[in-house]
């Protein structure tokens, strides 16, 4: 039956369920017994064997004679229940099997359902490999061309699956190979605007290193030029200085002698007190170091700038002791009352300063040497070095020589910025020009001086005003001390002999 289901295509529900007399009827067809033996009538021939059979048992002593219709009653009776006993165990078995023949049917209407529902899966290729091969080992029956079809489905099926994932993986790539040329068109373009850019720089770059090359070859000449005028400048100057130097020696060789000079300075150590005057001896460099410094200090002193009116060590630094001539003390720096330059007669006489800073090497800032003070002129004040002051007051060679390289370069650092920025002109020595032969007590003495750093301070609170002081200030003596006179000395002997006495003009 689910063969021909199958073949014809019927749906499930066509096919209806079966009665209990069709089974009954499909149960006597199948065993073939006529319907005589359900109801217990048998055949002529039986009949009259079975109405021989009481003959044969029991002696005939009398003749046959009919029966009654009680007795044809009686065994029709009999034969009835006989008959319907037989039928009540054919009815027994015949139920059992019926049962039996519906429980089949029911599994085999079951396994027809399956196939059916296989078969229709086939057809529209929902039938997985595990499914198709359990329904061709299931059913043998099965047309091999719907298995087939069915295999072909799935593989048709699997193959679709396949194209849509390779399809969904192909528009995927096309989407990123998309993103990327859009990507590289950007950065193209991109490139092309940085290239163009590059090239415009470049352009520029390359105009503006022409002007530069025009430039710096316009700079390198005058700087070329600069470079010849600075060297034709310094040995004009040094020429000059060299000329300057030896005029100044025929002049004081003319004027004072050939030296050694002497100068003698008498000061006041307490101002009017005739019995307070000390003597400091001076002798000047020889005129073959310093020729223009010693002619300077000599002209000062014969034309008694040194001698009139107020001359006075005026200022302790604790490294110099400073003098300054007449009318120092009367200016504003050192708090008096007469402004401007004070030194005008002196300028007038072309003594106030030394024309260039004359130095010597062989002649330097040492302890009790004289020199002239101020840059970048020098003069006409002039200090007594109380230490030695080589290193401070001399030459950048000198410093490098006498410092350490750490020391020298952490000062350079400190005062300059870096060892290579010191400027050399800016550390001009200072004119060192004589030194001390005599009178060193005097000038340790004065050196003890207190100046106006030793005051105390006044407090904010007392309700006065603190003023900032500079460096001048500080240092200015509370007491100067007066320089009585200044002389030229000849004849002088260092040792004390063949002292000669003092003159003022020679």
């Amino acid at each position: 039956m689910a063969l021909l289901l199958c073949t014809h295509h019927r749906p499930v529900e066509a096919t209806p369920l079966p009665t209990a007399s069709f089974l009954i009827a499909i149960l006597l067809c199948a065993h073939h017994r006529p319907a005589e033996a359900l109801f217990g009538r048998k055949k002529p021939a039986e009949d009259a064997a079975a109405a021989a059979e009481p003959a044969k048992s029991e002696p005939s002593s009398e003749p046959a004679r009919p029966p009654s219709i009680i007795e044809a009653e009686a065994r029709t009776a009999r034969e009835l229940a006989a008959a319907v006993a037989t039928l009540t165990k054919d009815l027994q078995t015949c139920t059992g099997r019926v049962e039996a023949i519906e429980e089949g049917f029911q599994d085999l209407y079951a396994a027809h359902l399956n196939s059916v529902d296989g078969l229709r899966k086939c057809k529209e290729g929902m039938l997985t490999t595990e499914d198709m091969s359990k329904l061709s080992t299931d059913l043998d029956g099965v047309n091999p061309a719907l298995l087939e079809q069915a295999h072909a489905k799935e593989e048709a099926k699997k193959r679709a699956e396949r194209d849509e994932k390779l399809a969904e993986r192909h528009r995927e790539l096309i989407h990123e190979l998309e993103s990327q040329v859009q990507q590289l068109v950007r950065r193209e373009r991109t490139w092309e605007r940085t290239i163009s850019e590059l090239v415009a720089r470049r352009d520029m770059l390359e105009s503006r290193e022409g002007a530069w090359e025009r430039t710096i070859g316009e700079l390198m000449g005058e700087i070329e030029i600069r470079n010849r005028r600075e060297s034709w400048w310094e040995d004009m100057q040094k020429d000059m200085e060299r000329r300057i130097g030896a005029l100044s020696r025929i002049a004081v060789v003319e004027r004072f002698g050939y030296g050694p000079h002497y100068v003698s300075m008498v000061v006041e150590l307490e101002e009017g007190v005739s019995s307070s005057q000390r003597e400091i001896i001076f002798q000047l460099a020889p005129l073959e170091l310093m020729p223009h410094s010693v002619h300077v200090f000599l002209s000062q002193v014969a034309d008694g700038y040194w001698s009139r009116g107020t001359p006075a060590f005026a200022i302790n630094a604790e490294h110099v002791l400073q003098a300054c001539p007449h009318p120092c003390l009367d200016g504003v720096d050192m708090g008096g009352n007469v402004p401007g330059y004070p030194y005008g007669d002196m300028k007038r006489a072309g003594l106030d300063t030394v024309s260039f800073q004359e130095y010597s090497p062989q002649y330097p800032h040492q302890k009790y040497t004289i020199g002239f003070a101020g840059q970048p002129h020098s003069g006409p004040e002039f200090y007594i070095n109380t230490l030695d002051n080589t290193m401070d007051h001399g030459t950048l060679a000198e410093r490098k020589m006498m410092m350490h390289p750490t020391h020298y370069k952490v000062w350079a650092t400190e005062n300059f910025g870096s060892a290579e920025d010191v400027d050399e002109k800016a550390m001009e020595p200072y004119p060192c020009f004589g030194k001390v032969v005599k009178g060193f007590e005097v000038v340790d003495e004065l050196a003890k001086g207190l100046t106006r750093a030793s005051l105390p301070k006044k407090d904010e609170s007392e309700g006065e005003e603190v003023e900032e002081s500079d460096e001048l200030y500080e240092h200015i003596l509370l007491r100067p001390v007066h320089i009585a006179s200044m002389t030229i000395m000849k004849d002088y002997a260092p040792d004390g002999e063949g002292k000669g006495a003092a003159s003022d003009e020679l």
